[in-house]
């Protein structure tokens, strides 16, 4: 190939490159407002364990750092508000988690390139698709206390990636603006606040669901979404007390090396309960929070502030702690409840979306209230599971013997439709998945459901779609003219499995 043939291919090539990463603009969707009527803070928080340990022996091949090592935790906040007065408070964070490199050269590894040049095409791919994306919400704004909001005066909102703001406006604009309906705490009827512990999925990261979070948040909830760093998520950084760093990245068998050779199932168990160990120390820093050990606490997260932290001290109610997962982050919430309630685990119930169909055996011994939301992709497309039968049937089983479970399935979605990717690419998902209800409606109805069940936990009144009898008990296994559906508060179809 001569000279002129090459620049013309890498000249189409590239042209053609950046036709296409700018033609994804138009795709891309801002995340809409929480649903619910408090302002919502966030605070990215990462701090060193109680008790540093490591979780399996196995190492990394490429480093030979230890690979199961839980030396800190990283979770992100969302967290109901009171509004703040400083200027200096940003009125939204970015979605994509800093540096971008991070995680554009994570999910490149994901997917088995190790080249850096190609590394860094992904990169910019995902700079292209989320770079612009930010999570609404103050960064380490105050805790919501008992009093009115009122007479904030002026704040200056930071908008998008550099923070740069857009002048002052009054805080009753600002609230019409963002439709926020400021109320006294007293409204909630509690002096304490719920707390909710949430376990991503598979390759996902703690903010992949903030719409989802923000909004159960923003209905009178704290939430604690935890940073894995079991090696099931693209990349993250772990942040030593006393300087330096490791990069924790996507663990697959051929990754690790160790004395006594492990399997697939070695693997996702070790994963498991390192994930059980992250929970575990999640709450015991809620609860060192609500002791008012806030101002004790360093955050080692790079660039991120702690001035929150004191704001929590006697506002958590630790006895109504609710775990929740998607998809892997399901099964490890799962199997956190395998001797719940207890000491470590003051758990008073569970919210299981897509619980796992690879990432290893259920654990079935639950005996708290416990709700499983299926999306219609996950139910209506059955595998057999670990020989214990078809993974509807298991799922079934596993919720109609806590005798206070639910079990039904959200029809048109799909297995992503919980994230915020469908918010985000629209059309790239609906292509993707094939899905038929929008995705918006669809996390809609999650909220709605999730936050109807913590209301149930908290005061044993049904509401919306646990209210309905089951309707459809053998779903997909089943005929299809007895499959009833019920209409969701938001228009989509429900099936009913299983109800108490």
């Amino acid at each position: 190939m001569g000279l002129l043939q090459k620049t013309l291919l890498f000249g189409s090539a590239g042209v053609l490159f950046v036709v296409l990463a700018v033609s994804l603009w138009p795709i891309t969707s801002p995340l809409p407002p929480y649903t619910g009527p408090y302002e919502v803070g966030l605070l990215d928080l990462e701090t060193e364990v109680s008790e540093r340990r490591v979780v399996h022996p196995a190492v990394v091949k490429e480093t030979g750092n230890k690979a199961f090592e839980l030396s800190t935790l990283a979770i992100t906040l969302y967290y109901p508000s009171s509004l703040p007065q400083l200027s200096t408070c940003p009125w939204a964070r970015p979605w994509l988690p800093q540096p971008i490199s991070l995680i554009g050269t994570g999910y490149a590894r994901l997917i088995g390139i190790h080249s850096p040049p190609v590394q860094s095409i992904v990169t910019f791919f995902l700079w292209a698709l989320g770079s612009n994306t930010v999570i609404p919400g103050v960064v380490d704004a105050p805790v919501l206390n008992a009093k009115t909001v009122e007479g904030l005066g002026e704040v200056i909102t930071g908008v998008g990636m550099k923070g740069e703001s857009k002048g002052k406006e009054s805080m009753e604009e600002v609230l019409e603006l963002r439709n926020v309906d400021v109320k006294s705490e007293k409204a909630l009827g509690r002096k304490t606040l719920p707390i909710v512990v949430f376990t991503h999925g598979m390759a996902g990261m703690s903010q992949s669901y903030s719409n989802l979070l923000g909004s159960i948040a923003s209905h009178g909830y704290v939430v604690a979404a935890v940073e894995h760093r079991d090696g099931s998520g693209p990349g993250t950084v772990v942040h030593y007390p006393g300087g330096g760093k490791r990069y924790v990245w996507h663990l697959k068998l051929e990754d690790l090396q160790s004395e006594n050779p492990i399997t697939d199932l070695d693997l996702k168990e070790t994963q498991l309960n390192f994930r059980e160990a992250e929970i575990i120390e999640t709450i015991r820093l809620l609860g060192r929070l609500n002791n008012g050990e806030g101002a004790k606490i360093r955050n080692l997260k790079p660039k991120s502030p702690e001035s929150a932290l004191s704001g929590f001290e006697d506002r958590l109610d630790m006895s109504a702690i609710t775990v929740a997962g998607h998809s892997y982050g399901a099964t490890g919430a799962l199997q956190a409840l395998k001797n719940a309630p207890n000491k470590d685990m003051p758990i008073n119930g569970a919210i299981m979306l897509d619980p796992g169909k690879g990432s290893g055996p259920l654990n079935h011994n639950i005996k708290l209230p416990t709700l499983v939301m299926q999306s219609g992709e996950w139910t209506e497309k059955q595998t057999k599971f670990y020989d214990e039968g078809w993974h509807f049937d298991v799922v079934k089983k596993l919720v109609e013997n806590t005798k206070k479970g639910w079990f039904m399935t959200l029809g048109g979605s799909a297995h992503p439709s919980c994230t915020d990717a469908p918010l985000i690419v629209p059309w790239v998902m609906k292509l993707a998945t094939h899905t038929t209800l929008d995705g918006r409606i669809a996390l809609r109805e999650y909220i709605s459901t999730s936050v109807d069940f913590l209301e149930y936990l908290r005061n044993g009144q049904k509401k919306g779609m646990l209210q309905e009898e089951a309707g459809s008990p053998a779903g997909p296994l089943g005929e299809a003219e007895k499959r009833m559906k019920v209409k969701g508060g938001f228009g989509a179809d429900w099936e009913i499995h299983v109800a108490p």
